[in-house]
């Protein structure tokens, strides 16, 4: 096999890797509010997040272990780690969880897809990059949409509190990519993420057990029903944690940043909504899909490579 073919394989694994994470990326959402149903198991928020930190924890930190550089962080990385490992664990991960127990999930796919351009304003205040006008605009419409889609109730199920938890979880989410980007290229994306990963899902755990949810978190997941072993296990420990994580790594070997980013992001917008209507039977208002155009147009601007400047991928978790 030539080397040209090879590559050729790889970068078509590369985009099958990425098309499949896709569907674990949108459908965290749906995957939270089918697990809040009365029936069956009915974890709340709490449980979710606590019972996803402990299946996810053992995981990340292997990971980690598996990955470790042969120089280990200095204390200003091991820092940044612990940065990373906050606003993931407790800031996004939390957050997800709570936001979709308050708001509905197309609202949440909708918002999500403002962590582009905060980003790339979050990069401009913490590590001086220059922020262009195009992503000025791409924040400001971004925000238009998102109010017109919180104050309308555009969505069955939507609430102004958890659209606003859902607004802290992409903040919390720009923040993490924007940390990681502080740490260059000095480690392996699998030691990074295995790191914060046991950091964050660590402290998500620490408060299940402080709050005496653990026990009942853990026994949530132990009852057998085709929601928890599909939704829990399948799409939230496997997909969404290990699975998706570990395929964007594989991708941006073989693709480039640009195109990780637009494919990650409009293919969870897509799912993420076809979810919300066929699963959990959401009706979207006019208004709403108003908002989500806004916020489209949004993300396309957030997007569009400019010259001299990093492109950045989103990752997605």
């Amino acid at each position: 096999m030539t080397v040209r073919n090879s590559t050729g394989l790889r970068t078509t694994f590369a985009y099958l890797a990425l098309f499949s994470a896709v569907v674990f990326w949108g459908g965290n959402a749906v995957a939270s509010k089918i697990l809040y149903r009365t029936d069956g198991a009915h974890f709340d928020a709490v449980d979710l997040f606590v019972a996803r930190a402990a299946w996810s924890l053992p995981l990340f930190f292997l990971m980690a272990i598996l990955a470790r550089p042969k120089n280990m962080p200095s204390r200003a990385d091991w820092w940044l780690l612990a940065g990373i490992g906050i606003a993931f664990g407790p800031g996004a991960c939390g957050f997800l969880a709570l936001a979709a127990q308050y708001t509905s999930g197309a609202h949440i796919v909708l918002l999500i897809s403002l962590t582009p351009p905060v980003t790339a304003v979050l990069g401009g205040l913490i590590l001086r990059e220059p922020v262009d006008a195009i992503r000025i605009a791409a924040l400001s419409l971004g925000i238009a949409g998102a109010v017109l889609l919180t104050v309308t109730r555009s969505a069955s199920g939507s609430t102004v509190f958890g659209d606003l938890l859902e607004l802290v979880q992409v903040v919390s989410f720009a923040l993490t990519f924007v940390l990681t980007r502080a740490l260059g290229k000095r480690y392996s994306a699998f030691f990074v993420s295995g790191t914060y990963g046991t950091i964050g899902m660590g402290l998500l755990v620490l408060f299940g057990l402080v709050t005496g949810r653990f026990g009942e978190a853990i026994a949530l997941t132990l009852v057998p029903d085709a929601a928890t072993k599909w939704w829990f296990f399948g799409e939230i420990v496997f997909g969404l944690s290990i699975y998706a994580q570990t395929a964007q790594a594989f991708a941006l070997r073989y693709l480039g940043a640009g195109t990780t980013s637009i494919i990650g992001s409009y293919g969870t917008l897509v799912v993420g909504i076809i979810g919300a209507i066929a699963l959990l039977g959401e009706r979207i208002a006019p208004s709403g899909y108003v908002a989500a155009a806004m916020l489209a147009v949004a993300l396309a601007l957030a997007l569009v490579p400019v010259r001299n400047k990093r492109q950045v991928a989103e990752p997605v978790g």
